[in-house]
């Protein structure tokens, strides 16, 4: 019995490091033929200072609670199509302009913010993000086809 927290440890972490890397290649595939129409037409890029996502339920019960997303990120706009991208914390949200809709708001901090909610992945997701750019997103987002919400 003792050997058993010394191998069922290790192999824990290693299955939850398997786990992210497997979620982030399905995204990453799900989002290619996405990703690569934006790549191809690039509009605008700008670093992100902080991407929070809105929790919907799961591990600690973070329904309605917004979730920082780590590392730096990046938007990349398309013609009519977006992406933010945090390759640290291994997450990548592809959206198609007219598929979502952004507002002006606060989410995360009293910060001035623009959030973003559409399909991505395949679900319903909504983001909080913030720059030093708020205009120049803005107008690129609005440029993709998504609709301006109240």
């Amino acid at each position: 019995m003792d050997l058993l927290p010394q191998v069922l440890i290790p192999l824990l972490i290693l299955g939850g490091f398997v786990y992210l890397f497997t979620r982030r290649n399905r995204e990453r595939d799900r989002n290619a033929p996405l990703r690569g129409e934006i790549e191809a037409r690039v509009c605008f890029k700008t670093a992100l200072a902080r991407v929070s996502i809105l929790g919907t339920g799961g591990f600690g019960g973070t329904r309605g609670v917004w979730i920082s997303v780590r590392g730096p990120k990046r938007l990349v706009v398309g013609t009519d199509a977006f992406m933010i991208s945090a390759p640290q914390a291994l997450r990548e949200f592809a959206f198609r302009g007219p598929e979502s809709s952004i507002a002006f708001g606060q989410a995360a901090k009293p910060d001035d913010c623009i959030m973003i909610a559409g399909q991505a992945d395949g679900r319903q997701v909504q983001l909080a993000i913030t720059g030093d750019n708020l205009q120049d997103i803005w107008q690129a987002l609005a440029a993709t086809g998504a609709a301006l919400a109240a």
